[in-house]
């Protein structure tokens, strides 16, 4: 089985896997995300199980999981600006640490990125905290360009917003394809 093959979409009855994945996340690499680990064990599975339905459910919002042997072991967010269909972010990608460097990690942001794609984004946005720089490092791997805009994942932590654009030529939508190569379209006039 390919890693492609074991990513798939949340259901709602995945709100335990959820919550597994998450937590697994949080322990891991506590600096590369906003939510705290306490924050989020301490939610009741009802919230889990909410999360889970709204994110199967949602045209706006979803959540992709990454399993091996029946458990979750990665995980990626994706959802629309507010309000908008041409802008949209990817967050809370993580992968287990032994399938790592393997090309689960890219394919998560692939699956996530194309499902955003099929749904009227143009461009897609990753925050990444500023000292993660493995993580940065993997998103300019993929076609991702830093914007220059700054935020702060927690008081004193910056983190940097990270952009690609994708491509939709002759209906074929190509993602994870950097701003500088991304094929042009020659504009036809019609007078």
């Amino acid at each position: 089985m390919t890693v492609r093959d074991q990513i798939r979409p949340i259901r709602a009855q995945d709100g335990a896997a959820l919550r597994e994945v998450r937590l697994a996340a949080l322990a891991d690499a506590p600096e590369a995300f906003q939510a705290r680990l306490e924050d989020e064990a301490a939610r009741p599975e009802q919230e889990w199980a909410a999360m889970a339905t709204l994110h199967a459910a949602s045209a706006d919002t979803t959540t992709f999981l990454l399993w091996q042997n029946s458990r979750p072991v990665g995980m990626i967010g994706a959802f629309f600006d507010q309000g908008r269909r041409d802008r949209a972010y990817i967050c809370a990608m993580w992968v287990a640490p032994a399938l790592r460097r393997g090309g689960a990690g890219g394919r998560l942001v692939d699956t996530a990125a194309r499902w955003l794609a099929e749904r009227g984004a143009s461009r897609v946005l990753a925050w990444v905290a500023d000292s993660n720089i493995g993580a940065l490092r993997f998103y300019e791997s993929l076609g991702f360009v830093d914007t220059k805009e700054r935020g702060e994942i927690r008081p004193g932590q910056g983190e940097t917003l990270l952009a690609f654009d994708v491509a939709i030529i002759a209906g074929v939508t190509q993602v994870l394809c950097p701003l500088e190569s991304r094929p042009q379209l020659e504009e036809t006039s019609t007078s």
